[in-house]
């Protein structure tokens, strides 16, 4: 995958989230494109630019849900940069590990904003609503992973793909 399809496909997820994300908050179980693009991103980027690209989207994110900035800027950077860094520490060929790790960055994710927004009231949300709504999530950006050519993450030792 060459840089400009990556970038293209992360605006194009960003995009659809923004017109799509009216319909999408009525729901409990939803898809979370602004965190899987996220998530996608940082399996592709160093650490800082997966950190700077969380900081970004962390203020989108709490520009269209009227939420706390600081808050979700903070988490979405933390995530961004414990991702790429993870994925710089983990090795596995295997085709399933993006889709698992996607599932686990999205539902920790939105473990943390639950906790730091509303607090531990949210327990029905943190253990039922998160962890779906991450499973729909990174089922769709398992397949999304695949139509754009990552299958595991042998292909980004080295040399990153949306450097």
């Amino acid at each position: 995958m060459n840089s400009r399809a990556g970038w293209l496909a992360i605006v194009f997820i960003l995009i659809l989230h923004f017109s799509l994300h009216p319909w999408w908050a009525r729901w409990p179980i939803n898809l979370d494109l602004m965190a899987g693009s996220l998530i996608l991103g940082s399996l592709l980027l160093r650490p800082d630019r997966a950190a700077t690209l969380g900081a970004v989207l962390g203020l989108l994110e709490a520009s269209i849900s009227l939420g706390d900035l600081g808050s979700s800027m903070l988490v979405f950077a933390a995530t961004g940069f414990i991702g790429a860094w993870l994925s710089d520490l983990l090795y596995s060929d295997s085709p399933q590990f993006v889709p698992i790790f996607l599932f686990g960055g999205i539902w920790i994710l939105q473990t943390a904003l639950t906790l730091l927004t509303t607090g531990a009231a949210a327990v029905q949300s943190l253990l039922f609503y998160a962890p779906l709504s991450a499973l729909l999530t990174a089922l769709v950006f398992g397949v999304l992973a695949r139509v754009i050519g990552i299958r595991d993450l042998t292909v980004f030792r080295g040399k990153r793909g949306l450097t």
